[in-house]
């Protein structure tokens, strides 16, 4: 069966299961140099562009406990009642590139080509030299001024505008997935939850088929209620990538939100007032209590 959820991107892949440095794709264009995350659908690498000698991320698509790789690289399904589900997922994939590669967006990663090899596809977009917000938080080892967050908050929602009016829905905000640049500029980068929602699917009627990360998550999709998922959805995972770096806390679960606003969430001294009642308006339990568009946040 899909993950349920994917708990950190940044998960390590069992080695056996990704490329090796110095393996080309692509007839030879394409030199893999370093693993850089790993999901419930893909591996994300660094790697270098022969032909421009610039460096690139390539997603490959590898399904978490379906796919296997063998002595050649080449992937395969480790069981073939899997095989439809893995071709489907795999088309879904390609449709996200081709998605992505339509996002011409200064804070939106550009996706710059797509292939098919080893038995499954690949996308390849331009390489952010920087960091995640997750990674810069581990690194500062304390939680985001509120100051800094209101330098990048703009640059996101701004993102998030332009993906909405292209009816995309991101499904997956968290630090993890947001990037900045060594000029700080931020890069949405991972569009992969958004492969999911499709009206054709049956997988996407069930929590089971929608990958989703705990505590960045609105209830509507904790439960795999499309009906309900709107940008009011990404919406919350922004409240809660705030809240989360301006804490450094885990946001709170929306079950404790439902019950008690002011129980479930631990603002320190140094959050405005008003921030504090932007992130609260954007994590409310229920998607038409909250803003229902970028304009209206």
């Amino acid at each position: 069966s899909l993950p349920s959820k994917d708990k950190n991107a940044n998960t390590m892949a069992e080695p056996k299961n990704l490329l090796p440095a110095g393996t080309t794709l692509e007839g030879g264009r394409y030199r893999i140099e370093a693993h850089l995350a790993s999901g419930g659908f893909g591996n994300t690498y660094r790697a270098i562009d022969t032909k421009f000698d610039t460096p690139v991320a390539i997603k490959e698509f590898f399904m978490k406990g379906v796919n296997q790789r063998d002595d050649t690289w080449s992937v395969s399904v480790s069981n073939s009642d899997n095989l439809a589900m893995f071709d489907k997922q795999r088309q879904k994939f390609i449709e996200e590139a081709k998605k992505m590669h339509k996002l011409q967006h200064a804070h939106i990663v550009r996706v710059t080509d797509c292939f098919d090899e080893n038995g499954t596809s690949y996308y390849v977009m331009d390489f952010v030299e920087g960091e995640s917000l997750h990674a810069r938080m581990k690194h500062l080892g304390k939680p985001m001024t509120e100051r800094q967050v209101m330098e990048w908050l703009p640059q996101l929602l701004d993102a998030l505008e332009y993906v909405h009016g292209h009816d995309v829905l991101h499904l997956d905000i968290k630090p993890a997935n947001i990037m900045v640049d060594n000029e700080d500029l931020i890069h949405l980068i991972d569009f992969g939850a958004s492969r999911q929602m499709d009206s054709s699917d049956p997988l996407t009627l069930t929590h089971t088929a929608m990958p989703y990360t705990k505590g960045f998550a609105p209830m509507e999709q904790m439960q795999g209620d499309k009906k309900s998922i709107c940008a009011a959805t990404d919406l919350y995972a922004l409240g809660a990538t705030i809240y989360n770096l301006l804490t450094a806390q885990q946001p709170p679960e929306v079950v404790d939100i439902g019950k008690d606003v002011d129980a479930a969430f631990h603002f320190p001294s140094s959050v405005s007032e008003e921030m504090r009642r932007f992130i609260i308006a954007l994590m409310k339990p229920f998607p038409n209590q909250r803003p229902q568009s970028v304009e209206e946040a």
